[in-house]
């Protein structure tokens, strides 16, 4: 690979979101910040998205670096310079560029989206700032639940416990890639990364285990530990089991497990570390099938 590292295919759906976003409302602003006295225009958003989406070059953390970054040093009064900023982020994270990362994170203002927010919390953590850290933490998962809240298709229940909060989500409609159906959540008071228990019928499982089995092989639902760096199957479970009498059990796995809770993954603090699955540590609004 010649050293070099390619965003990963999340990443790339991320960036590809931001820019689609971007594009019509950026349009309507573009009327204001003709009369404003800048050098910077759309033209130059433009010539940057468009970077982002060269076929012809790969798009590497390397190249999506180098032309985010002249697009920042060159717009910063642009209303796309929050959008720069995370992708800014994100590349240099890939990059193993802790402190620019750091930086780019700390201008991106409010950050809406997970993978985003799981990017910053990492690299606020290699930077040696946990302070900002468990802050950036601490709002997203605010966002987070009041986004849950109002979704029809939601129920969330937060339970405090001595050493955190944890959250317990019902879905009545199952999403179409995880199949998950209840979940509780941990999210210490302190330092320390999000746990979920998740209660699912996960379609890719069923679909191998009837492969294997028959088609006339029956449902299951599948009981799994969610941490940052890890992710364990606690058991398959074939009978009807409630939310009610399955509450218990959770509850007191997550309450041991916010007694001390994962920070890092055991390597040297000056890295850049992602959790391995953002979506299942914190699930969301639950995708229908087409």
């Amino acid at each position: 690979m010649g050293g070099k590292k390619r965003l990963s295919r999340r990443v790339r759906r991320y960036i590809g979101a931001v820019i689609a976003a971007g594009v019509t409302s950026f349009v309507a602003m573009n009327t204001y910040y003709k009369a404003s006295a800048q050098t910077c225009g759309l033209q130059d958003a433009m010539e940057w998205q468009l970077a982002l989406h060269d076929t012809q070059v790969e798009q590497s953390p390397e190249h999506v670096s180098a032309v985010t970054e002249a697009f920042l040093k060159t717009c910063p009064e642009r209303p796309e310079f929050f959008d720069a900023s995370r992708i800014a982020g994100i590349a240099a994270a890939d990059l193993g560029d802790i402190q620019t990362a750091a930086a780019h994170f700390k201008n991106a203002g409010p950050i809406a989206d997970r993978l985003s927010n799981f990017y910053a919390v990492s690299a606020f953590i290699a930077n040696g700032d946990s302070k900002a850290a468990w802050r950036q933490r601490d709002r997203y998962i605010e966002a987070w639940r009041l986004r849950l809240e109002r979704h029809p298709y939601v129920s969330v229940q937060a339970q405090p416990a001595e050493d955190g909060m944890i959250y317990q989500l019902t879905f009545s409609e199952l999403d179409k890639d995880t199949g998950i159906q209840a979940a509780w959540v941990a999210v210490p008071f302190g330092p320390g990364w999000p746990a979920t228990l998740t209660f699912s019928k996960d379609p890719m499982r069923l679909a191998f285990r009837r492969a294997r089995t028959g088609r006339d092989a029956p449902e299951m639902r599948y009981v799994d530990l969610h941490r940052c760096f890890k992710r364990r199957s606690l058991g398959q479970i074939t009978t009807k089991l409630t939310r009610a009498e399955f509450d218990a059990a959770a509850q007191a796995s997550l309450q041991a497990y916010l007694a001390s809770p994962d920070k890092a993954a055991g390597k040297s603090r000056a890295q850049i570390e992602i959790c391995y699955s953002p979506a299942r540590l914190l699930p969301g609004v639950p995708k229908q099938s087409d």
